[in-house]
This record gives structure tokens, sequence and C-alpha cells, in this order.
């Protein structure tokens, strides 16, 4: 709906009123979806504190992302649903803590410390050479994220002889 409606503001002529009606819906367009996206994001980070206290996030580099994803990131609003969701923490007694972005959190095995330098975006699941267990990527970068996260609030969460992931 909306490539139709940019294309149709832009076969008008400049200054006309119909031009500036097709700005005008061009424009209700965006302000409904950004309403919509806004709405999503209040719903999700209710439904989020309903069921946790502590909530801890990756600090991401959004920029790089735009660059690899473009407009898929873009319109997420990533950004704004952190915001969002450190709103309502505060305003319930939760804590949201951010991890730092440099932190190898996919790489760094949780079971033992080691850090897989040769992990690439596509490698989805991986071998961990300190310990042997199979690690699923996603699962084994929020494990470590939640552990750096508990780290900053409590100090060391780490189980005895596990090494520390740099």
């Amino acid at each position: 709906e909306m490539a139709r409606l940019q294309r149709d503001l832009s076969r008008k002529k400049k200054g006309s009123n119909n031009r500036e009606k097709a700005r005008r819906r061009v424009a209700k367009l965006h302000r409904r979806i950004a309403d919509q996206r806004r709405d999503f994001h209040f719903k999700a980070a209710r439904a989020v504190l309903e069921r946790h206290d502590f909530i801890a996030i990756e600090d991401l580099n959004l920029d790089g992302m735009k660059r690899l994803w473009g407009r898929k990131v873009s319109d997420l609003g990533f950004y704004s649903f952190v915001e969002i969701l450190e709103h309502l923490a505060t305003r319930n007694g939760k804590r949201v803590v951010k991890v730092d972005r440099y932190f190898a959190s996919s790489k760094t095995c949780h079971d033992c410390g080691w850090v897989n330098k040769d992990l690439t975006l596509a490698d989805r699941e991986w071998v961990c050479e300190g310990c042997g267990c199979v690690q699923q990527r996603d699962l084994n970068a929020a494990k470590n994220i939640r552990d750096r996260a508990l780290s900053h609030v409590v100090g060391d969460v780490r189980p005895a002889g596990r090494a520390v992931a740099a």
C-alpha cells in the first residue's frame, strides 16, 4: 500500500492540491505504521516484564546491522523497543542491564569459556574445542549475555572452575 501511495504522490504535479492530498495520505499511512509498531513494542515489553524481573540485552551496533540487513533492521525499531522496555521496567521496579556489544557472546563457550575465533554468522551450531560440547549459537549467546549481566549486578556467577570469558 505504501509503495502505491508514494508512486501516486510522485506522479502529481508539484504545488497542486492533488499532490498535497496525496502527501497527506502517505503521511497518514506512515503515522499508522509508526503507531502500530509503538503499540507492538509496548505490548511486547509488558509481556516480557510480566514474566521476568531481570532482563539482559546486548547493546547492539544498529548502524552496522543496517549496513548488513538494511530496511529489515530499520523497520524493527529496536532502539525504540529498548527505550520502552527500560521505561516500563523502571516504572515497575524491574531491572534491564545492557551488555557491552564487544563481548563475544556467540563465540564464547558457555560451559568452559573457550573462545571460537573462527565462528562466522552463517554458523548456527559449533563444537567447542575446549570441552567438546555442541553449542547452538543463539542459545549460547543468550546464556553468556545473561551471565555477563548478572555478574555486573551481583558479581561473578560462573560455576567454580570455569574459565573467564574475555
